[in-house]
């Protein structure tokens, strides 16, 4: 079993890894077996509308996927790279402005080729989030450093 040192510092190394995580500011607030949180702040560049303060549903999308994919990674014993198979986001409403967002995600379920994962985001209440959705990632086999070794090359 891996302890939740060693799972934060994974969800680090994959919000390191992938550049759109980093442009969008995501953080890791809270990491164990049971799911994690990411954060991601208000940033006016990411407004759906200038002057609004609403971040665009596209990025909190982007969050909640990457949210969704740490959590499938480090539901496994090698923390395998998964790919997203499908995932659905239901926008129940519009975040506070000027306000960052955070997302809870955890994998609910794991089988030899498929993670399920599912989550809200939300910003000050997990219990009134503005989106919630689901997403379903494949297991490669491949772990996070056999990737980063390939990636090297």
């Amino acid at each position: 079993m891996n302890t939740d040192e060693q799972l934060e510092s994974v969800v680090q190394q994959f919000l390191h890894a992938i550049p759109h995580c980093r442009i969008l500011g995501m953080e890791p607030e809270h990491v164990t077996s049971e799911g994690v949180v990411i954060s991601m702040p208000y940033n006016e560049e990411l407004e759906a509308n200038p002057g609004t303060g609403i971040i665009h549903s596209g990025a909190i999308t982007t969050l909640m996927d990457s949210a969704f994919g740490m959590s499938a990674c480090i539901a496994l014993p090698g923390f395998e790279t998964c790919p997203t198979i499908d995932l659905r986001i239901d926008h129940l409403g519009l975040p506070d402005p000027f306000k960052p967002v955070r997302c809870f995600a955890e994998a609910y379920r794991v089988t030899k080729t498929v993670v399920f994962t599912r989550g809200v985001a939300y910003q000050d209440d997990r219990d009134e989030p503005f989106a919630h959705g689901v997403g379903t990632f494949m297991r490669t086999g491949r772990t996070l450093s056999e990737m980063a070794k390939e990636l090297a090359k």
